[in-house]
């Protein structure tokens, strides 16, 4: 679940206060970032309410949030790296979002 460390890390939060949020240990964070754990289904859908994404994309099902957001709530940089990210192929997308992933984990 590594998309549950890259959420964390850019909300600026600690394994601790990530636990205490969503109501778990914080040995029970640090397995799941590590892949020695899952969250139960309570836990995907408090970790998705915490970070307001979809529980699809905590699964890996969706390459985004999830999230609807109007064209206009989008400031001009989100609009032109959407625009760039549309324009890819399939391959080049996921290059992308392993390249974005690898910046946050630098943080």
């Amino acid at each position: 679940m590594n998309r549950i460390k890259i959420l964390r890390l850019e909300n600026d939060l600690s394994q601790r206060e990530l636990a205490a949020k969503i109501g778990c240990s914080q040995k029970s964070v640090d397995y799941w970032e590590k892949g020695l754990s899952e969250p139960t289904a309570g836990f995907i859908w408090a970790l998705a309410n915490c970070f307001s994404c979809s529980t699809d994309y905590l699964l890996g099902r969706e390459d985004d949030f999830g999230v609807v957001r109007i064209d206009g709530q989008l400031t001009e940089d989100e609009r032109t790296m959407l625009s760039y990210y549309e324009a890819l192929s399939e391959p080049h997308r996921r290059e992308l979002l392993h390249y974005a992933e690898f910046l946050l984990a630098k943080k």
